[in-house]
């Protein structure tokens, strides 16, 4: 019998090995051909931009050559260096204007306003803008309204699909019960949505009513813009969301709507236009602008993801209170730095580690101006780390607020009793089992939980009180785990101003009294290869690559990193959704 199980185990270690290996020359391999920088095209005099962006968008990549940016997954770009390229463009004299080709982008609505808004800016140069889609998702189709000219690929299995907006939510709650896992939620704020998935099996109505609001805004804001963009009556756009018959709208339905202007082949119009293959520049290769320093400069820098204890894999997506202030460390010593923007991205996470990180923005802000610039998200704990700067913009696409606290206490004792698992603990103390998965929390626990909830919501809404110059009453009123349009936080006073982070930039230069400046850009890039090389390839990348995989079925994963943030912390200010369409 142990010769048995020795050669199951000796057989097991080698398949083991073999995928290790396997793994490896393919993730090395990746890394490889990421590491193959694409060589800059030589641009001749009339040439085109053709800006074929695709997959997923964030606010900025902190890491070059990352195999993570289309070799496991949709290729991944940057509204930093989409907005960058298409400002250098607008001032080369050897661009005659852009292609714009989007498909299948992934991004928020805010980092979209960002790229439509420079190509607006692109068009005052008096260089053109023409859109072609073959096959145009929601937000393709959106992004294409700001070029001169929109053309559809005349064949009859291309068209548009406009869906609207939403954001759908997965409840767990009669999986966990039939597993025999349990998890106990402590709100601070009746519209405290996160961790409802947990516990019920549907919205609370207060958290739906509040969604509905929210997304009704951003709705209408989406339509008046498509209106504006296409000089269409936004009652017409409205009809077509609202009372099509047809899911996909085929080209001569998109004519007679007016959401395009011309049916064409991609050769076609480039023939029209006069685009050669010597004029045609690709939009990856085409290089990203130089950044000057000068002795006046403004500090950008990105903070993104959830708000964590410590780094989850690379933290390039999470922001810890380790990797922002060492970042605010060196702009607080450098003389040479005299305004400060924070473009804040984030649905929340730990409030301890939110607090951490406001405390350290408030003491650079004594020696520095500090502007906040939100981006597609700015809520919970990313909001507690906005809420004492001196002036916030948000992207008129922003979700921001969500003032609120949930404890999450996860046990798992009736599935190690079902599948006869049985733990017999030895301890001392009242609290010794406080945080264990393996027993139920009492009533006493709950109670002190509950209590050190409502310290945290209370000094959530004195930070908040003391930044925006309001009383606590006032703040309770908009607080409560709400969650707000940039509209709505303009009125309700948790913003200075609807902007972008263009406007922000310019208000910190502005309140550092300097009239010429550059910019300086953090985190500063890194090379992905030297990282590992630091002693940072463990078993976390692994997580990546399966995150990578599997980042679409946004659901599941979100639940899965809450449940990862809460097992070590359990009093979080996060947002419960994210808006995906």
């Amino acid at each position: 019998m142990k010769s048995k199980w020795f050669t199951l185990g000796c057989l097991t270690s080698i398949v083991i090995i073999i995928i290790m290996i396997f793994t490896m020359f393919w993730t090395f391999g990746s890394i490889g051909k990421a590491f193959q920088k694409p060589i800059p095209e030589r641009i001749v005099q009339g040439s085109w931009l053709r800006m074929d962006i695709s997959g997923r968008i964030t606010d900025y990549n902190e890491f070059e050559n990352s195999p993570f940016a289309g070799s496991f997954s949709a290729e991944e770009t940057s509204v930093h260096e989409i907005v960058h390229k298409i400002n250098k463009a607008g001032q080369d004299d050897k661009i005659q204007g852009i292609l714009l080709e989007p498909k299948f982008i992934s991004c928020g609505y805010a980092n979209l306003h960002e790229i439509m808004s420079t190509l607006e800016n692109f068009k005052t140069t008096g260089k053109e803008i023409h859109a072609y889609l073959d096959f145009g998702m929601n937000k393709d189709y959106i992004l294409s309204t700001v070029a001169d000219k929109i053309y559809l690929n005349p064949s009859a299995s291309a068209g548009i699909l406009l869906t609207g907006v939403g954001g759908g939510m997965l409840f767990y709650k009669d999986l966990l019960e039939k597993i025999g896992v349990e998890i106990n939620v402590i709100h601070a704020g009746k519209y405290k949505g996160a961790g409802e998935t947990f516990t019920r099996n549907e919205l609370s109505e207060p958290v739906r009513k509040n969604l509905d609001r929210l997304f009704s805004n951003v709705y209408d804001s989406i339509l008046a813009k498509i209106a504006e963009n296409r000089n269409i009556d936004i009652s017409e756009i409205t009809k077509v969301y609202e009372n099509r018959e047809e899911l996909f709208i085929n080209q001569n339905t998109a004519l007679e709507y007016d959401l395009v202007d011309e049916l064409s082949f991609k050769e076609d119009l480039y023939n029209k236009l006069g685009v050669t293959k010597k004029k045609l520049v690709s939009f990856s290769k085409y290089k990203m602008p130089n950044f000057k320093e000068s002795k006046s400069n403004i500090a950008v820098i990105y903070a993104q993801g959830g708000i964590v204890m410590q780094s989850q894999g690379f933290d390039a997506v999470n922001i810890t209170a380790a990797k922002l202030n060492k970042i605010l460390t060196k702009i607080e010593n450098d003389n040479e730095i005299k305004g400060v923007v924070i473009r804040v991205n984030s649905p929340g996470g730990s409030a301890l580690v939110s607090e951490m990180i406001l405390d350290r923005i408030k003491r650079l802000s004594r020696k520095k101006p500090v502007v906040i610039s939100m981006g597609n998200v700015a809520a919970s704990g990313g909001y507690y780390i906005s809420a004492e700067s001196d002036y916030i913009f948000a992207d008129p696409f922003t979700i921001t607020g969500s003032i609120g606290v949930v404890a999450m206490l996860p046990n798992i004792s009736k599935l190690t009793d079902y599948i006869g698992i049985h733990e017999e603990d030895i301890s001392k103390g009242k609290f010794s089992n406080a945080m264990s998965l393996y027993s139920q929390p009492d009533e006493s626990m709950i109670r002190s939980l509950r209590m050190s909830i409502m310290d945290t919501y209370m000094e959530f809404k004195q930070r908040v009180a003391d930044g925006r110059g309001m009383s606590l009453n006032d703040v309770e009123l908009i607080a409560q785990g709400q969650v707000w349009s940039a509209e709505d936080a303009l009125q309700n006073k948790l913003i200075d101003e609807t902007g972008m982070i263009s406007d922000a930039i310019k208000k910190a230069a502005e309140l550092s009294n300097v009239e010429e400046f550059t910019i300086k850009y953090f985190p500063k890039h890194k090379n992905f290869f030297e990282e590992i090389i630091k002693d940072k390839f463990d078993v976390d990348i692994t997580e990546t690559l399966i995150s990578n995989q599997i980042k679409e079925d946004k659901g599941i994963l979100k639940a899965w990193q809450l449940l990862k943030s809460i097992k070590d912390d359990p009093l979080q200010a996060v947002m419960s959704f994210e808006l995906e369409n």
